[in-house]
């Protein structure tokens, strides 16, 4: 398989930097329907449920785009997908701003969904196989920033867009972040081309355990001997958790203690904030138990059901104190999603298999957005925000029963590799 090897330090960097603000920005672009669920539930054109159908439609489709582009994101050039991802995707942020009707809007968002999933595992190739090998790990680490942040500029601006004009105006603006986002990237590939190396890896496995499956690069094979199959299971509830949280805090505040939604949006600027320091907080545990991904993530799983348990006494908490308490929550998930999709997948860049893994668990963490994103919604509306909390704590707990579950195989496999 084909690969591309920058030795320039300096030059490296600036594509970190590059693909870094890619990134955040489609955090940005996405988070316009996040940011614009309390208004146009306000408006009262549709509800919760019919609401809810439009994430469900982006998650179900970036679910299974991701597996799509983590398959085929081996063999391709990696900016070349990352690119035309972008560039079709801020397209249909600006078609939702001209979105007539719930089909339309269900249809250009599943679309958009399916743009974005061709963006995380092409990024994480070219860290595991392009950049120079002195700042793969901080890339790595520093990547998962982007989220946080390009989630807190996407609210910041939604706050001012609603408040002062109308929910449409978040796609627009949404859309052009992307846009230059992608022309710095092109900007940056045209300076660095010159640098590139084109070489050939083997993608054959090579192990030292006499039982594993030899000189095969199948991924069946590699799911069965890292206990891959496994680590679907909290990669789908943290992803559950992370974007659906996310998603619904607005409209939970908004109805709970009956502020506005652009003051909804404002108080829910906390979280982001907060999970900035997720994937930093998990680096001294994940070092302190060997660094063992999957050992980390079921620590992580307990620790979430402290902020959990408080929850549910959320009718006699004030705002600010929920407000803090479900920012805790995802700062885990974030967490979570450090050590599972930017960690786990490296180690299988030896045989040539980053995006393959990478789509794997980024498909599976989708899918949990997509039931979430509908789930939640509908769970709410039939029965409250206290049986929402509890689908929640429940998920935390399986999240770490799954992670220590799989914690045997995957201690063996990061061994060998």
């Amino acid at each position: 398989m084909k690969s591309y090897i920058l030795k320039d330090i300096k030059k490296s960097k600036i594509i970190v930097f590059a693909l870094w603000l890619i990134y955040a920005s489609s955090y940005f672009m996405r988070t316009c329907y996040a940011a614009s669920i309390a208004s146009m539930t306000g408006e009262g054109v549709y509800d919760k449920g019919e609401i809810g159908l439009i994430g469900t439609a982006f998650f179900v489709c970036y679910g299974v785009g991701q597996l799509i582009s983590g398959l085929i994101g081996d063999r391709v050039n990696p900016f070349a997908m990352m690119i035309f991802g972008s560039v079709a995707g801020a397209v249909s942020c600006f078609a939702m701003a001209c979105a007539g009707n719930l089909i339309s809007m269900i249809i250009i968002w599943a679309a958009n969904g399916f743009f974005q999933s061709m963006l995380w595992s092409p990024i994480l190739r070219v860290f595991s196989e392009t950049i120079h090998k002195s700042l793969q790990k901080k890339a790595i680490l520093n990547v998962s920033l982007s989220l946080p942040i390009g989630t807190i500029f996407a609210y910041l601006v939604s706050t001012v867009i609603v408040k002062y004009s109308n929910w449409k105006n978040v796609f627009v603006c949404g859309g052009a972040v992307l846009l230059l986002a992608v022309l710095f990237v092109i900007l940056t590939l045209i300076y660095c081309k010159n640098d590139f190396e084109k070489v050939t890896i083997n993608p054959a496995i090579t192990v030292k355990n006499e039982e594993s499956p030899k000189n095969t690069a199948g991924i069946w094979a590699l799911g069965v001997l890292s206990g891959l199959f496994m680590i679907m299971i909290p990669s789908f509830l943290h992803g559950m958790m992370r974007d659906g949280i996310t998603n619904w805090v607005p409209t939970m505040i908004t109805e709970l203690y009956g502020v506005s939604p652009s003051f909804s949006l404002f108080l829910t600027i906390v979280l982001p904030i907060f999970n900035a320091f997720g994937a930093y907080a998990a680096v001294p545990v994940y070092k302190k138990l060997g660094e063992n991904e999957m050992k980390t993530a079921g620590v992580f799983g307990l620790i979430a059901l402290v902020p959990l348990l408080l929850m549910l006494f959320s009718k006699s908490l004030p705002v600010y104190v929920i407000i803090v308490l479900l920012a805790l929550t995802t700062s885990i998930m974030y967490a979570l999603n450090y050590l599972i999709i930017s960690l786990v997948p490296v180690h299988f860049a030896s045989c040539s298999r980053t995006s393959s893994v990478s789509g794997i668990l980024n498909s599976a963490a989708h899918i949990g957005c997509a039931v979430s994103s509908y789930g939640f919604g509908a769970v709410s509306q039939k029965a409250g925000w206290n049986a929402v909390i509890i689908v929640w704590i429940a998920a935390a707990l399986l999240t770490a029963a799954a992670s220590f579950l799989s914690a045997g195989k995957w201690t063996k496999f990061i061994k060998n590799h």
